[in-house]
C-alpha cells in the first residue's frame, strides 16, 4: 500500500527525482532559457508560475572562429573531414587554386574552411574538372591566420564546420572543452541540460564512444542535473534521463505531428526511456507572422496531453515581457500540464486529443475544471464593402471573435449580423490592432502582441446555430494615404464541457485561467 502511494504521488507531483522501477516515470516539460545570465532568475520564477522545470540547451564542442585555437595559429586538433593534396605550389597571394578530388566535397559545410600548416582557408564556390576540384573566391590567411606560400602535394585538411558558423574539436580537444564546459554548467541552477545535436560528439575517431564520455563528463559534475538528448545511441542510454528530438512544432503542421508521434512513442516506450514530443515556440508579431495566439498554444498543449509527452518550451524573456498574453498562457500550461501529470485525462480524451484538426480549451470554474471542444475558423478577409460569408460551426453555441487591422488607415463602428441577431462594436480599431471578443461577451482593443490597448462595449447577441450560418459583416472605413486597411476575422465556437477529474494538489486561485 504505501508503495502504491509512493508512486501515485510521483505521478501527481511531476517532480525531477525518477522512480526506479520499470514504470515509465512522468514526463515534466520544460522552458529552453536562451542563455543570458541575466534572465535566469526572471525565467525561474515564470517557470514556477507555469509548472515548468528549466532547461538550457548545451553545444559543449563548438570552437568559434574567433577561438585561442583557430587564431592566430590554427590548432592541429581542428577536426578535420579528411585530406586532400595541392595539384600545384601555391603563393601567398592566390585566391584560386586546385586540389584532387575527393568525395569529402559530397560532405555538407557551412563555412567552407581549409587548412593548410598554419593557414586557413575559406572558399567561396568549388567546381569538379576531370580528377581536380577548383576553389573560386578564396579568403586566404582567413580568421586571422597567416597567410604562407605552400608546395605541391602539401596537406590540404578539410575541416568539419557547423550550422552555426563555428569548427568541431577532435577527441582530444573535445575533451578538454567538454571539462571545462561542465565545471561552468555545475556553478549554474538550471534544472535540465540539453544536447541537441549529440551525433557531432561522435563525428572524432572516437565515434559513439565519445559521446559516452561526454556525457559521464557531464554527469561527473552536474549530478543533480537531468540529461537530455536529441537521440540515442548505446554509449548516451546509460546517461540519459530522456530524449527530445528537437522538432518544433506549430499549428501549421497539423498532420504531421500526429503521424510522427504514433511512429515514435512505440519506440521510446520499448526503450523505457521517457520521451518528448518536440518543442513549441511562443513569438512576437513581425512583418512575416502574426504573434502567437491562445489557440495555438493550447492545440500543442492537447497533443502533448493525447501522448502523455512533456515538450520544450521556447518562451524567452523578452517575449514575456512584450506578449500582452504571456501571464495567461503560463497559467494555462500549468492547467494543461497539472492535469496532463494527475492523469486527469481518459483515454477517449486521449484518442480525441489526437485529432490533429481538433482544437479545445480548459477552464476553471470554481474548484473544477472543464474541457470544452473549440472550432477556430480559417480567416475571412474583408472587402469593407459588401461582406457576406458562411460560417460553419459544429456546435451552437456563443462565438467569440478576434479581428486584426493591419496596412493603412482603420474601421469602426463594426456590425455582424447573424440569423439569431445583430452583434455590434461602437469603436474605432486602427491598423495594427486587434478587437478580440471572448465567450463571456467582453471585448477589448489590443496591439498585434495582445497587449490591452482599451476596454470595449459589445451589444447584441452572439450565437451561431450548427451548421452553416449566414453572416454578414459592416463597418465605417476611413483611408490613409488612399489605402484600405487589412481586415481579417476569425470566430471561434465550442461545443458542450466536460468536468475532469482532478485528484491532486488544491489548485490556487492566482492560477485559474483568465477570461480569453
Amino acid at each position: 500500500m504505501k508503495r502504491t502511494l509512493a508512486i501515485v504521488l510521483l505521478l501527481l507531483c511531476g517532480g525531477l527525482a525518477f522512480a526506479q522501477d520499470s514504470l515509465r516515470p512522468p514526463t515534466k516539460s520544460y522552458l529552453i532559457a536562451d542563455g543570458n545570465p541575466k534572465d535566469t532568475a526572471y525565467l525561474k520564477a515564470k517557470c514556477e508560475q507555469a509548472g515548468l522545470g528549466l532547461g538550457l540547451a548545451v553545444l559543449a564542442n563548438r570552437v568559434p572562429t574567433n577561438s585561442r585555437f583557430v587564431t592566430p595559429k590554427p590548432s592541429k586538433h581542428l577536426l578535420r573531414q579528411g585530406i586532400l593534396h595541392l595539384q600545384l605550389p601555391m603563393d601567398e597571394t592566390q585566391n584560386e587554386f586546385a586540389v584532387y578530388h575527393s568525395e569529402l566535397f559530397d560532405l555538407p559545410s557551412a563555412i567552407n574552411v581549409l587548412q593548410i600548416d598554419n593557414e586557413l582557408i575559406t572558399y567561396g564556390t568549388t567546381e569538379k574538372t576531370g580528377n581536380i576540384n577548383l576553389f573560386y573566391n578564396c579568403v586566404r590567411g582567413a580568421f586571422g591566420t597567416k597567410k604562407t606560400a605552400h608546395d605541391k602535394n602539401a596537406d590540404v585538411y578539410k575541416l568539419w564546420d557547423t550550422p552555426e558558423r563555428t569548427l568541431l574539436p577532435d577527441f582530444e580537444l573535445q575533451e578538454l572543452m567538454v571539462q571545462a564546459q561542465a565545471q561552468r554548467l555545475a556553478e549554474t541552477t538550471y534544472d535540465i541540460l540539453i544536447f541537441n545535436d549529440l551525433k557531432s560528439y561522435g563525428y572524432n575517431e572516437q565515434g559513439d564512444t565519445a559521446i559516452g564520455h561526454f556525457l559521464d563528463t557531464m554527469r561527473k559534475y552536474n549530478p543533480d542535473k537531468l540529461l537530455q538528448a536529441d537521440l540515442l545511441t548505446p554509449s548516451s542510454k546509460p546517461y540519459l534521463n530522456r530524449v527530445n528530438e528537437n522538432q518544433l512544432w506549430n499549428a501549421s503542421m497539423r498532420t504531421k505531428i500526429v503521424e510522427t508521434l504514433n511512429e515514435k512513442q512505440e519506440f521510446y516506450r520499448n526503450d523505457s526511456m521517457p520521451w518528448m514530443i518536440g518543442n513549441f515556440h511562443i513569438h512576437l508579431a513581425d512583418k512575416n507572422r502574426q504573434a502567437t495566439s491562445m489557440e495555438e498554444l493550447e492545440w500543442f498543449l492537447s497533443k502533448a496531453a493525447a501522448f502523455d509527452a512533456g515538450f520544450g518550451l521556447f518562451f524567452n524573456a523578452e517575449t514575456m515581457q512584450r506578449h500582452g498574453l504571456a501571464n495567461i498562457m503560463l497559467n494555462t500550461i500549468r492547467i494543461w500540464e497539472t492535469l496532463r501529470l494527475s492523469h486527469a485525462f481518459t483515454d477517449k480524451m486521449k484518442e480525441a486529443f489526437k485529432d490533429p484538426y481538433s482544437d479545445w480549451h480548459i477552464k476553471k470554474e470554481d474548484s473544477s475544471f472543464y474541457l470544452y471542444p473549440q472550432h477556430n475558423s480559417r480567416r475571412y478577409f474583408c472587402n469593407l464593402t459588401d461582406d457576406h460569408w458562411e460560417w460553419r460551426s459544429p456546435y451552437t453555441s456563443e462565438f467569440a471573435l478576434s479581428i486584426t487591422i493591419e496596412g493603412k488607415g482603420s474601421i469602426s463602428d463594426l456590425v455582424i449580423i447573424t440569423p439569431n441577431g445583430m452583434l455590434s462594436f461602437p469603436c474605432t480599431i486602427k491598423a495594427g490592432q486587434y478587437l478580440i471578443y471572448d465567450f463571456e461577451g467582453h471585448a477589448c482593443i489590443t496591439d498585434l502582441n495582445y497587449n490591452k490597448l482599451g476596454d470595449v462595449t459589445a451589444e447584441g447577441v452572439s450565437v451561431l446555430n450548427e451548421g452553416i450560418s449566414e453572416v454578414t459583416f459592416t463597418c465605417k472605413v476611413k483611408t490613409e494615404e488612399r489605402k484600405k486597411p487589412d481586415v481579417a476575422i476569425r470566430y471561434h465556437t465550442h461545443g458542450d464541457a466536460q468536468k475532469l477529474s482532478y485528484f491532486g494538489q488544491k489548485y490556487h486561485k492566482s492560477h485559474s485561467l483568465p477570461h480569453k
